[in-house]
C-alpha cells in the first residue's frame, strides 16, 4: 500500500516541485495551498507523514503542528517543516516547536526521500515498540541480542584518549560523528545567559551520545565533556545513517536509547523544578552513586557539576553535603563522597 503524504506549500512552483519528486519515489500526495485547508485534509485523511511550510499567510506552519499535536489521532504523525534559506536558528525554532525534521529550500529530490524514508522507518519502528522495564540507556544494548552491524560500527573505529574538561562537541557545531563511551564518564550541559551550567546528561562506559543533531540533521543543542578520563570511540555521521537505513533492528534499538533518554531527562526536570534541595541532592548521589561499580563507592565529582546536576547553588549544594555527613548518610573524605545509607537516601527522594 502506497505511504500517504500531504504537502502544505503556498508557493504553487515549490508545491509542484516537491508534489514530482514525492510521486517519482512512489508515495501518494495530498496537496494544500494554505494552513487552514493543510488542517483540515490531514484530519480528514490521517496521512503517513506532514511535509508543511514554516511560513504561511493565515495559519501558519508552527500553528498546524500546535493543532495536530493535540489530536491523538495525529499527534505521533511524522511532520517536517521546509522553508526557504533557512538558518541555524529557524531550524533549531522548527525543531523546538516539535517537528521531526526541517529542509532548507531549495533541497533536491535525494534529499528529500531520504529524510522522509527514515521518519517512516522511524515511525514503523516506534508502533512496533515496547518499552523495557527498570533498563539504563546501557543495558539495552548489552542485555538485548548484539547486532552484529553495530559491533562492526564500533570497530576499527578512531579512539580517543580524553582528559577531564576536554570539549567533545559544543552547541552551534555542525555534527560530523556520533561518539561512543568506551570508559570513563561524560557530561552534557548547557549554558544560560548568565553563564550558569545545567547538567542535562550523564554517560558512561556503553553510551552513545551526539546522535540526535545527526538524526535531527540539526546543529549541536548542547555541549558535550569529558568528566573523568575517559576513552571516546568516533563514528561517522554517513556510516552511522547507513547502518540505520539498512537495519531496522538497529534503528529500533536507538529509538529506545533515545526514548529512555527523553524519560530521564523529564524527570530530572521534575526533580529540578519541585523537589526541595534535600531531595535534589540525595538524587543527585544516588545517579552519580549508580555509575560506579558498586553504590558504596568514593567517587570524585567537582561541586560545581554535581550542583550543575541539579540546578542549585553551590553554596546551597555544600550545605546539604555537610548536614548528610552529619546525618550519617554519606563520608566525605580524601577519595571523594561515599555514600553510606542508600536506602535512606532513597527514602529522601
Amino acid at each position: 500500500m502506497q505511504k500517504r503524504i500531504l504537502l502544505i506549500d503556498g508557493d504553487p512552483e515549490s508545491r509542484m516541485s516537491t508534489a514530482s519528486m514525492l510521486k517519482l519515489g512512489g508515495y501518494d500526495v495530498y496537496e494544500a495551498t494554505e494552513g487552514k485547508t493543510g488542517l483540515e485534509l490531514a484530519l480528514q485523511e490521517i496521512p503517513d507523514l506532514i511535509l508543511c511550510e514554516m511560513d504561511m499567510d493565515g495559519l501558519d506552519g508552527a500553528g498546524v503542528l500546535h493543532v495536530l499535536g493535540k489530536n491523538p489521532e495525529t499527534a505521533s504523525i511524522p511532520f517536517i517543516f521546509q522553508g526557504d534559506g533557512s538558518t541555524p536558528e529557524d531550524i533549531r525554532n522548527g525543531m523546538n516547536l516539535g517537528a521531526d525534521d526541517y529542509l532548507s529550500k531549495p533541497f533536491n529530490s535525494t534529499d528529500l526521500l531520504s529524510v522522509i524514508e527514515i521518519r517512516m522507518r522511524k515511525r514503523e519502528a516506534l508502533n512496533g515498540y515496547s518499552e523495557p522495564d527498570n533498563e539504563t540507556l546501557e543495558e539495552v544494548f548489552k542485555e538485548n541480542k548484539p547486532i552484529r552491524e553495530i559491533q562492526t560500527l564500533m570497530d576499527g573505529r578512531i579512539h580517543r584518549v580524553m582528559k577531564r574538561k576536554e570539549v567533545i562537541y559544543a552547541e552551534g557545531q555542525v555534527p560530523a560523528d556520533i561518539f561512543y563511551v568506551q570508559s570513563g564518564m561524560v557530561k552534557t550541559y548547557k549554558i544560560n545567559k548568565d553563564g550558569k551550567e545545567l547538567i542535562t546528561g550523564l554517560y558512561r562506559e556503553g553510551s552513545f551520545i551526539g546522535y540526535l543533531p545527526v538524526l535531527r540533521m540539526s546543529t549541536y543543542t548542547e555541549n558535550a565533556e569529558v568528566l573523568s578520563d575517559a576513552e571516546i570511540g568516533f563514528i561517522s555521521k554517513q556510516d552511522f545513517l547507513k547502518l540505520l537505513y539498512k537495519n531496522n533492528e538497529a534503528a529500533t534499538r536507538f529509538i529506545q536509547l533515545l526514548t529512555r533518554q527523553i524519560a530521564e531527562t523529564e524527570n530530572r526536570m521534575l526533580t529540578i523544578a519541585y523537589d526541595s534541595v534535600r531531595q535534589k541532592v540525595a538524587q543527585a548521589l544516588l545517579t552519580v552513586g549508580k555509575y560506579n561499580e558498586e553504590i558504596t563507592k568514593p567517587f570524585r565529582i567537582a561541586r560545581r557539576d554535581l550542583s550543575g546536576l541539579i540546578g542549585t547553588a553551590t553554596e546551597s549544594l555544600n550545605r546539604t553535603l555537610a548536614d548528610f555527613k552529619d546525618e550519617g548518610l554519606i563520608n566525605i573524605n580524601p577519595e571523594g563522597i561515599q555514600i553510606l545509607n542508600p536506602v535512606k537516601l532513597e527514602r529522601m527522594r
